[in-house]
């Protein structure tokens, strides 16, 4: 196409423009940007863990950064975790004695005396408050005066357990007490740490073998600690960009959020199936001794925050699928995430009934709060027909 002429019969000419400078302007405000997240990674309190840090839904990612985390607490300091080493579980409490919260001794099974063994996490071994101020011990006491049940309530949770440890511990150390009931409370993060082989310290972990066609319990024996920081310590040897390692993770997670938003890298149905392997296993011990089941969903506390943190609670992933699976399985259960507010305002629930930290956050239940929860199951645990003895 011809350019047009001006009147004195010259071409006219777009002036060519360079591109160069916006190119430029491009380029140094990605370097400035890419810099400014590289220190600001750096100087985060995580440290190198921070490019790793709330990516569940890849679990390899997740065990990288409880692994890093582990090597920056035991650096210099030789002390990793509250608990005790366990080969076998990664850690417990009480190894020196029976494992039970408060140091009680179960000796054989009384003819008329209700036997209950709770498992679980950190709420239910009662972290931030004494060994006669957890649920297990105020189900105990609720049962044997208000219901005037004759039982006793053997305290087996363990800070950080996944659903996995939980149910390992019963196998190796609850199922010789024959309990006839158990009791497992289940915090709705237990969902995630039932995938990770390491979490507050290494730990087993079910992973399912195509070629056997079943779950198959790996990274046991776990190593000691000192044998544990020096093998991480050559691992993780050396420093990457952080902000490079922060990004490519985003990315990779965007990835598979894009190809499955309701169920990135499979991460919810492969995770459903091992939990339902897990109850299955725990009911199918129980039922050789005729024992029952209960299970009791454990909310945060910042659920009752309001109706909107409470009905954002409803609807949180891990919740939600948790109790699908209770209900597929016909498990009995209560979900205190529903209960506590039929009794309570909410405002006494967050107020009262977790412990508020210095920095705002809230933790695990207060003395009150333990009280009254036992008090809920005990509740549903006559209305369920669960108060009586087995035949085992």
């Amino acid at each position: 196409m011809q350019m047009p002429a001006d009147p004195r019969g010259r071409n006219l000419r777009r002036p060519t423009r360079s591109i160069l400078p916006e190119f430029l302007v491009l380029v140094v405000s990605v370097c400035l940007v890419f810099g400014g997240l590289e220190i600001y990674l750096r100087q985060s309190a995580a440290g190198k863990a921070k490019p790793y840090e709330g990516i569940e839904t890849m679990p390899d990612v997740a065990d990288t950064y409880f692994q890093l985390i582990f090597l920056q607490n035991y650096a210099g300091k030789k002390v990793w975790f509250t608990a005790d080493f366990d080969p076998q579980l990664g850690w417990d409490y009480q190894i020196a004695s029976n494992r039970v919260r408060g140091g009680e001794k179960a000796g054989p099974k009384s003819e008329s005396t209700l036997r209950i063994v709770t498992l679980g996490d950190s709420f239910t071994w009662g972290i931030d408050v004494g060994d006669r101020e957890n649920y297990p011990y105020y189900l105990e006491k609720t049962l044997q005066g208000a219901h005037r049940q004759p039982a006793e309530v053997l305290n087996m949770g363990v800070g950080s357990y996944g659903l996995d440890q939980a149910i390992l511990k019963y196998g190796l150390h609850g199922q010789p007490l024959r309990p006839d009931l158990v009791v497992l409370g289940i915090f709705p993060h237990d969902y995630d740490r039932t995938r990770l082989s390491f979490y507050s310290y290494s730990k087993p972990l079910f992973q399912y073998d195509d070629a056997a066609g079943k779950y198959v319990l790996s990274n046991v024996p776990v190593p000691p600690p000192q044998e544990m920081y020096e093998k991480l310590a050559r691992q993780h040897e050396g420093t990457a960009s952080y902000a490079l390692v922060f990004l490519k993770n985003r990315l990779i997670k965007l990835f598979h959020s894009i190809l499955s938003p309701s169920d990135p890298n499979q991460y919810y149905s492969t995770t459903d199936r091992l939990v339902e392997f897990l109850l299955t296993r725990l009911r199918g011990d129980l039922d050789k001794i005729r024992a029952g089941l209960f299970i009791v969903h454990i909310p945060r506390g910042e659920c009752f925050e309001s109706d909107k943190a409470l009905t954002i609670g409803r609807n949180e992933t891990q919740t939600v699928r948790l109790k699908a699976l209770y209900e597929k399985m016909k498990i009995p259960s209560v979900d205190l995430l529903e209960e506590l507010p039929k009794r309570f305002p909410l405002s006494t629930i967050h107020r009262e009934f977790y412990v508020h930290r210095e920095d705002g956050t809230l933790a695990h239940f207060t003395p009150r709060g333990n009280a009254e929860v036992a008090k809920i199951i005990a509740e549903e645990l006559k209305a369920k027909g669960l108060l009586k003895k087995s035949g085992g």
